[in-house]
């Protein structure tokens, strides 16, 4: 087969095109609710609280990812191949979720357990469960292994707009601002609750008793990309943990503005890998010799638009700020223009992460995301004590360029 074979091949056969414009349109979604609602929120609870549930959001995303434990990226693979059989299909449907129940209950048991020595800003953490619940019914890794998202996005958006009203309707800023995470997750909860029981109903999924060897299996097989993720999820959030203990509230505010658009652009760029992912998985089995070209070819294009998405978030960074906070909020400018080129280097890395995925190289995953949050916790610790805080920003675009070499070094290694 021609190397523009392969690229051809998943075209016509594989709907990678349809499966990006989905996963795509729930990150949009994602983004345009996100964008809608820094305003009000920053507004109501003000820059300096802002950051607070910034970083409490953020770790409620890092216990969901422990919840999920890989889940989302190895059970999009294993619905992917096994979704023309019903009995297998249900098997590894409901082992996943058994798997991810245990985890969250033992997750919530811990957070009960924080409450109730009285650990400081745990109401925060308490208030956002939602938040981790609604991570654990997440059923986009079946919709995507199925290749079936037209309902899970309306769902989706539904439950970012519900979000966004419960925020603006039912938030009184003197009950505090650990409700904002509640309203967050509570959206997500209900439509997640629903499509997934619409889809155990309308793909007959049966109902499985309590799979022990299967949970086991789970937590075996997946233990180094579950590793991976926490990893990959402390290296983004490390220095936002940080600045909480170790900053003012005015610089964890303008920190956690810059923080959360590069976060939104990592939602883009997680849809794109998604979106392939699947399908180059199932073709890189069939054909691995045109792998590198197409490599090759989707990086050209991803280096160009991001380049020019970097000169457009650089220039704009002022306008930015302005339209989220209605302030002119130098700092924040600052870390904006400073992070522009961290899309840039996050695009460039994504096929390094599909490439180790497709290869079952869940342990080179580790090592590459143990060795990077080796970086990160250093970088982090000499960035608070010797730089200066106008200059933060530069810390995610070392950390990014540092991803992007330790996962390049480690593909030319094993190849």
């Amino acid at each position: 087969m021609k190397k523009a074979g392969y690229i051809h091949l998943i075209k016509r056969k594989s709907g990678i095109f349809l499966n990006f414009f989905n996963l795509g349109f729930i990150q949009i979604s994602n983004i345009a609710v996100q964008l809608l609602l820094f305003p009000i929120i920053l507004r109501i609870i003000g820059i300096e609280s802002f950051g607070l549930v910034t970083v409490i959001n953020a770790y409620s995303l890092m216990i969901g990812v422990l919840v999920n434990y890989g889940t989302n990226q190895s059970g999009i693979k294993d619905i992917a191949l096994v979704k023309t059989d019903i009995t297998q299909l249900s098997k590894l449907f409901f082992t996943i979720y058994q798997t991810r129940i245990l985890l969250f209950l033992l997750s919530t048991l811990v957070i009960l357990f924080l409450y109730s020595i009285d650990l400081p800003n745990i109401k925060y953490l308490l208030f956002a469960i939602p938040i981790i619940l609604a991570e654990t019914i997440n059923p986009i890794f079946f919709f995507t292994g199925i290749e079936k998202l037209t309902l899970y996005n309306t769902a989706n958006l539904l439950a970012k707009i519900s979000s966004a009203c419960m925020i603006i309707f039912l938030f009184n800023p003197d009950s505090g601002a650990w409700w904002v995470n509640f309203y967050l997750g509570m959206g997500n909860l209900v439509l997640y609750a629903i499509v997934l029981l619409y889809a155990i109903r309308k793909y007959q999924l049966q109902w499985q008793p309590i799979a022990k060897n299967g949970i086991r299996k789970i937590l075996k097989e997946n233990s180094f990309l579950i590793s991976n993720n926490i990893t990959v999820h402390l290296q983004q959030s490390f220095f936002l943990f940080v600045l909480q203990g170790f900053s003012t509230p005015l610089i964890l505010g303008a920190y956690s503005i810059c923080d959360k658009i590069i976060a939104s652009v990592r939602m883009m760029i997680v849809a794109f890998t998604y979106a392939i992912y699947p399908n180059v998985a199932i073709q890189y089995e069939a054909n691995r010799n045109s792998w590198i070209h197409y490599k090759k070819q989707v990086n050209q294009w991803l280096a160009v638009f991001f380049l020019l998405f970097a000169v457009g978030l650089f220039f704009g960074s002022e306008l930015i700020v302005q339209l989220l906070t209605g302030t002119n909020n130098e700092l924040a400018t600052t870390y904006i223009k400073t992070a522009a080129l961290v899309p840039f280097f996050m695009a460039l890395n994504t096929l390094n992460m599909v490439e180790l995925l497709i290869k079952n190289q869940y342990k080179g995953l580790f090592y590459c995301s143990g060795f990077l949050l080796l970086v990160a916790l250093i970088v982090g610790s000499l960035f608070i004590n010797n730089i200066q805080p106008i200059q933060f920003g530069l810390y995610t675009l070392l950390i990014e360029i540092a991803a992007l070499a330790i996962t390049s070094f480690y593909i030319k290694k094993i190849s």
